[in-house]
């Protein structure tokens, strides 16, 4: 008898501890729901404020393998979100870095090289599965019409199986997708608008990137400031009359000494494919000292180096590496780009 009343007491407390136990992760789930919704709401007004500018290097990354995500940069400017190109890795990492994904205005793509434009896809879907709510538009140079409609083609099966699983009213098909905006540039080396939304303006213009072809880079201006993308792109004459008294520049970069040092290891170990690769690589990317004579030439307030051959690990190999060959030609404001860096302009 006392054995069963032991027993029965046992059973009592342990069923009041799964209770409770129960009870308690309800309160955190709900607690953990309610406090990421709130930093989520929190951060979108942080970065929609319509008092500055606020860009985010979202990825930094080259088609080299490493740990970063390949390219892609946000502008947050007069309540709108702005993205310049896609590559690998870029839908989950806007969502890491807590960036508003359903707010998505716009998206830029430079050229069509894989590092640029790997994750459109992805970003257009996970912008519509998150709750997007307006058609979005990807803005680029001829080839921009086919690159997006193959994406779409690609998800058709993956739009309907959503649609048809939750319904339409939480997964609206007339905002699946997106539509592409393709536009040309005249050889003259002028620029051409190609958004213009609220006082903010988009202008695109081409860049030297051959053999590949078209490539541009983009100028966003908004009541008196200005931040220039450069895309990929050699020692550019274009690129410098473009980036003329821009508030940031944001650049890719390439130091050829030492690229052309991992072209001789290629060759003295007698692998000829890598070896080819790394010598046709120097002639269409724009050294680092290259950049910063471009940067002082054209006054640029704040150069913002990215996407840079070879990837430098650590304090030492980044001053080696960029910011010492900069500092030789540049006098002014420099940011050595990284995965997640948050640049912020004032607006006056």
């Amino acid at each position: 008898m006392k054995f069963l009343k032991t027993f029965l007491l046992l059973q009592v407390i342990v069923g009041c501890i799964l209770f409770h136990l129960s009870c308690s992760w309800d309160s955190v789930v709900l607690n953990r729901v309610k406090s990421s919704l709130k930093f989520k709401e929190d951060t979108a007004k942080e970065l929609l404020d319509k008092d500055r500018i606020t860009v985010i290097l979202i990825g930094v990354g080259t088609p080299i393998p490493s740990d970063n995500i390949q390219n892609s940069t946000a502008v947050f400017v007069n309540g709108q979100f702005l993205v310049f190109d896609s590559g690998d890795g870029v839908a989950m990492a806007m969502e890491k870095q807590h960036l508003p994904v359903t707010e998505i205005n716009g998206i830029f793509i430079t050229y069509f090289h894989s590092d640029h434009f790997a994750d459109l896809g992805e970003v257009i879907d996970r912008s519509w599965l998150l709750g997007r709510r307006n058609h979005l538009t990807v803005y680029g140079p001829k080839g921009t019409s086919e690159l997006v409609n193959g994406f779409l083609k690609s998800y058709k099966l993956e739009y309907g199986y959503r649609t048809k699983h939750h319904g339409e009213n939480v997964m609206p098909t007339q905002w699946k997708g997106a539509e592409a905006n393709e536009f040309t540039l005249k050889p003259d080396g002028s620029s051409k608008i190609v958004y213009e939304k609220d006082g903010v303006v988009v202008r695109s213009f081409n860049v030297n990137h051959e053999p590949v072809e078209p490539a541009v880079g983009y100028r966003i201006e908004f009541k008196g400031k200005s931040i220039v993308i450069s895309g990929d792109t050699a020692d550019s004459e274009n690129l410098g009359k473009h980036s003329l008294g821009a508030d940031l520049l944001i650049s890719e970069a390439m130091n050829k000494s030492l690229v052309a040092k991992i072209e001789k290891a290629y060759e003295f170990l007698g692998i000829e494919r890598f070896r080819k690769i790394m010598k046709d690589i120097q002639l269409y990317h724009i050294d680092i000292s290259e950049l910063g004579r471009l940067a002082e030439k054209a006054k640029v307030k704040t150069l913002v180096v990215t996407h840079m051959i070879p990837v430098a690990k650590g304090f030492f190999q980044i001053k080696s590496f960029y910011k010492d060959p900069v500092r030789q030609e540049f006098h002014g404001d420099l940011i050595i780009g990284e995965d997640g860096k948050k640049i912020v302009l004032p607006l006056e």
